[in-house]
């Protein structure tokens, strides 16, 4: 059996355990496709997954939302330097004026907002979530890593609104999606497409908590809900395939063309291990990404320091390895916290990276 194989073994083999009742894995190597996995159930009563089945990926959002901004930086349409409040003036109330793009980035603002991240039938008014981001008081001193679930692409789509005067998700579909080849790379869905998405279950049995909220009680009942399912949810809303997420990732593996210059994208996917104060564990982060690093990681057991993506709830980890050239998105249904999430990717990432020597 090949090292490709095998890592397929471990993803089917995790399925059969029941670790989440259907998912894709997809793998491209060095600017070619080589592995594409539909298996299991995506919703009840008997809809199965095929490989064009899309599923809602939660947080592995951030990277393409972080991507946009970094080509807006490019442009000089955004001074990520700047304080959020030259965009959004709004934005300065309560002690928030001297945070910047960057701080928002590298998740160092900590401007969290649980009362509306519990609130998923409020988030398609977009003027009730400007307004609640806007008034936030930071609950984490500036400088200090908390994980932004939600608050991190509502921050970053109103800058980049104010700063071009187009929204994020016309900016995405434009200038990421289109030159990929990967339509199906967007936020939400539509009404009429809810009914052949994929269905997200909660699998574990052990309360879950970030930043403050605790997720396992709610996490079906709000992430099915019509209402998330079509909002514009710029940090944690793209409703996408494993492929669409892989194709973003084999740019990227390859130094970011067409998207980014390489030196662009070297600066957003450096950056320094700290303890996170939203989920409780030390995490190495760069500007919309999470890094990989010497010890265990979710991309790893060993040796992935040149690896750089982003998870997605407990269930969808996509990222990319520069130095093997290496683009991965493994996309299920199945939740159950952030310790099974990384004991089920750590063992599949190691499998790949030894398939991609």
């Amino acid at each position: 059996m090949s090292d490709l194989q095998r890592a397929r073994a471990v993803f089917e083999q995790q399925h059969a355990q029941g670790r989440f009742p259907g998912g894709q894995l997809v793998v491209w190597l060095r600017g070619e496709k080589v592995l594409d996995v539909a298996l299991g159930k995506a919703r009840e009563p008997s809809m199965a997954v095929t490989p064009a089945t899309r599923f809602a990926v939660f947080s592995a959002t951030k990277p393409v939302v972080a991507t946009a901004i970094a080509m807006m930086e490019e442009r000089g349409l955004v001074d990520v330097n700047a304080p959020v409040a030259k965009y959004w003036p709004e934005f300065a109330a309560n002690g928030k004026g001297e945070l910047t793009v960057l701080d928002v980035l590298r998740h160092r603002a900590g401007v969290l907002t649980p009362e509306l991240v519990l609130s998923p039938e409020r988030w398609g008014d977009e003027q009730h979530v400007r307004s609640v981001v806007a008034s936030a008081t930071p609950r984490s001193p500036r400088g200090k890593l908390a994980y932004m679930p939600y608050e991190f692409g509502w921050i970053l789509a109103e800058v980049a609104q104010r700063a071009t005067g187009e929204r994020l998700d016309t900016f995405l579909a434009r200038e990421i999606a289109a030159p990929l080849g990967v339509p199906g790379l967007r936020f939400g869905a539509t009404r009429d497409e809810l009914a052949t998405l994929a269905q997200t279950y909660w699998v574990g049995t052990k309360k879950t908590y970030v930043a403050g909220v605790e997720l396992s009680a709610v996490f079906e009942r709000d992430n099915n809900s019509p209402a998330a399912l079509t909002a514009f949810v710029p940090g944690a809303g793209l409703v996408c395939t494993a492929n669409d997420l892989a194709r973003f990732y084999d740019a990227l593996a390859r130094g970011g063309a067409p998207l980014l210059k390489p030196s662009t994208l070297a600066r957003y996917t450096e950056g320094a291990w700290g303890f996170d104060r939203s989920n409780r564990v030390p995490l190495r982060v760069g500007r919309g990404f999470i890094l990989g690093g010497l010890t265990p990681t979710m991309y790893g057991w060993w040796g992935t320091g040149a690896c750089f993506g982003h998870a997605g709830a407990f269930c969808t980890l996509a990222w990319a390895d520069a130095k093997r050239q290496l683009a991965v998105a493994m996309v299920t249904n199945g939740n159950a916290g952030q310790y099974d999430l990384l004991y089920r990717c750590a063992p599949l990432g190691s499998a790949l990276q030894r398939a991609a020597a």
